[in-house]
């Protein structure tokens, strides 16, 4: 399959290196599965509609389906169920008319549920009730939008040294001044042995260096 510019490309692979979660997982979220336990078989769903449609061969993930997949990580670490998950993506979309409500700028979380900001209040997902905008703590801090929908992840908010935007390099995360890519800067750190000597062959802060070294080496483990 073919990456297009502006919405990002992620391999399964990739996109679970990203956001920390194995790419069966990940592989299971977008294009479902099925199982047979002591019973008839039985067929999940995708949670959503990939970017780039539906492809088991060389399937890929867009810039959105990554926000939406780093979400629906959170939501099950904190506790919640697929059952709810599923209901909660199924209601954003029908309330906000987008395959990818997760990644709206309307949507806030409080760690356990999701809230959805409409013109009367919050409406909180899971309990579809209204609920005091004072109680929920602004999230996603590291995201930028344009419009409606999430453009940029940064990826060390407090710095905003390294981003992953899809309309550069197709989404692989980069170091926001020039655009050169992390693992590309971790490569050179191995070849050339010292953190300084590669600052200075991209013109780059030592500091920003060490960003992308310690990315990469997050992101592997």
């Amino acid at each position: 399959m073919e990456a297009s510019f502006g919405i990002g490309a992620y391999s399964p692979s990739e996109a679970g290196r990203l956001i920390g979660i194995p790419s069966s997982t990940l592989r299971h979220w977008l294009f479902g599965y099925s199982y047979d336990h002591h019973g008839p078989r039985t067929i999940q769903q995708p949670l959503w509609r990939s970017q780039y449609g539906v492809d088991r061969e060389e399937p890929l993930l867009g810039f959105r389906d990554l926000l939406e997949a780093r979400i629906v990580r959170g939501l099950r670490e904190a506790g919640l169920g697929m059952p709810t998950i599923r209901q909660c993506l199924a209601f954003g979309r029908e309330l906000v008319d987008d395959d990818h409500p997760f990644s709206t700028r309307r949507f806030r979380t409080d760690g356990k549920t999701l809230f959805l900001e409409t013109e009367t209040g919050v409406l909180d997902l899971k309990l579809r009730q209204q609920v005091f905008r004072r109680v929920i703590a602004p999230s996603f801090v590291d995201l930028d939008y344009d419009a409606e929908a999430a453009s940029r992840w940064w990826l060390n908010p407090g710095k905003k040294t390294l981003v992953i935007d899809p309309e550069r390099s197709f989404g692989q995360p980069i170091v926001a001044q020039t655009g050169v890519t992390t693992a590309r800067l971790a490569q050179a750190v191995a070849a050339e042995g010292s953190v300084e000597r590669v600052a200075r062959l991209f013109e780059l802060a030592p500091s920003t260096v060490r960003d992308a070294l310690a990315f990469e080496r997050r992101t592997v483990n």
